[in-house]
């Protein structure tokens, strides 16, 4: 029987959910500049916070939710998944500032999709695809970014999208970053 998906990655995914539902409904709620101006102070309010925590300092709260949700991989580099994630929101934001719907469809696919690619891959997961990716998790991918695609966008245009969303998510390129502006590209030439 396989292995249940270790608590830290459950605590993980759950944190990359959360935020990326704040970050999700801020833009709808405040727009594209706003929450553009928002997500950058953020982003180098977590750059310098990450710089500091690698330097030794503690943040309390904060501190312990990095600590307890980084994988052995990203210990050089505190927080390395939300700073990459927060980067791409920008990135998104200030290519496509006057199209929120594109923003939202391509920043959902990267929490919703890569969350479900890896509690079912790790879960489930038994037939390798690529290093630590699995057919089982990269199908869950694809479908959970069909879906988040559907709501914004016609479904062959969503399929598209989600077939470049999971192909992006499993090469070795960093999904926080890649997946949602290769994705937007993606649905931007579609459409």
């Amino acid at each position: 029987m396989k292995p249940k998906i270790p608590l830290r990655e459950i605590k993980r995914k759950a944190i990359h959910v959360l935020f990326g539902i704040v970050f999700l409904l801020l833009i709808a709620i405040t727009g594209t500049r706003t929450s553009l101006e928002i997500i950058f102070a953020c982003l180098v309010i977590g750059v310098i916070v990450s710089f500091l925590i690698k330097k030794g300092f503690s943040f309390g709260f904060i501190g312990k939710i990095v600590e307890k949700v980084e994988r052995e991989n990203e210990k050089n580099f505190p927080g390395k998944a939300a700073v990459y994630f927060f980067a791409s929101a920008i990135i998104l934001l200030g290519i496509f500032p006057n199209e929120p719907t594109l923003v939202l469809a391509c920043l959902s696919v990267q929490i919703f999709a890569d969350a479900s690619a890896a509690i079912i891959g790790m879960t489930f997961g038994k037939h390798k695809l690529y290093k630590k990716k699995t057919w089982e998790g990269s199908t869950a991918c694809l479908i959970v970014a069909t879906i988040c695609l559907a709501f914004f966008y016609p479904l062959p245009t969503a399929i598209i999208g989600a077939i470049v969303a999971t192909l992006v998510e499993v090469l070795p390129l960093d999904d926080n970053l890649w997946v949602p502006i290769i994705t937007a590209a993606t649905l931007k030439a579609l459409i």
